[in-house]
């Protein structure tokens, strides 16, 4: 059974840029579903598919997507954001967010990438700094909600975060809390 790490974080944290670096290492790798749609619905014409009623449904989708079609033989696999992460850009008690919450796979770990000290805009990127910050806060809380010891990654350069990350696994850290 494959095992799936999520490296979550706010946008500009530098989790794309991680995820890559673990790809040239050999290491399988999914892609962010968010950047993904946002990108194709661009494409098509839609420059603000995030205004959408459907827009998080549609990354959900796509996240569901992407995690099931990994190939069985492999060990592991490192996810830049998890099925949760919908859950901290969805209003609670609705039933996208109860969708969502149904979702929800089991990972055998997650990274918080800590923020970088700046966030671009851009086309696909619209959250400031202050914003970056406050997703990246809620995204904590959520997964420790979900009893996960969240491993933070400190801003360093892109080798020594990836390899902080193959550290901390090859240490076999415990990821998940001991039911008491």
């Amino acid at each position: 059974m494959t095992k799936k790490y999520i490296l979550t974080g706010g946008p500009g944290s530098g989790k794309s840029s991680i995820l890559l670096e673990l790809e040239r290492r050999g290491e399988y790798i999914i892609r962010e579903a968010a950047e993904d749609t946002i990108k194709l619905e661009q494409a098509k014409g839609n420059e603000k598919p995030w205004e959408d009623a459907d827009f998080q449904r549609k990354i959900l989708r796509l996240q569901i997507q992407r995690e099931e079609s990994i190939p069985k033989e492999v060990g592991r696999a490192f996810i830049d954001r998890g099925i949760a992460d919908g859950l901290a850009y969805t209003k609670k008690e609705t039933e996208l967010y109860r969708e969502i919450e149904k979702e929800i796979r089991t990972y055998a770990g997650v990274f918080l990438i800590k923020n970088l000290g700046s966030t671009e805009t851009n086309r696909v990127r619209r959250e400031d700094q202050t914003a970056a910050l406050e997703i990246e806060r809620k995204l904590g809380q959520l997964y420790q909600t979900l009893e996960y010891r969240v491993q933070r990654i400190a801003p360093a350069p892109v080798e020594e975060r990836a390899q902080k990350i193959l550290n901390i696994i090859k240490r076999n850290a415990p990821f998940r809390r001991s039911w008491r």
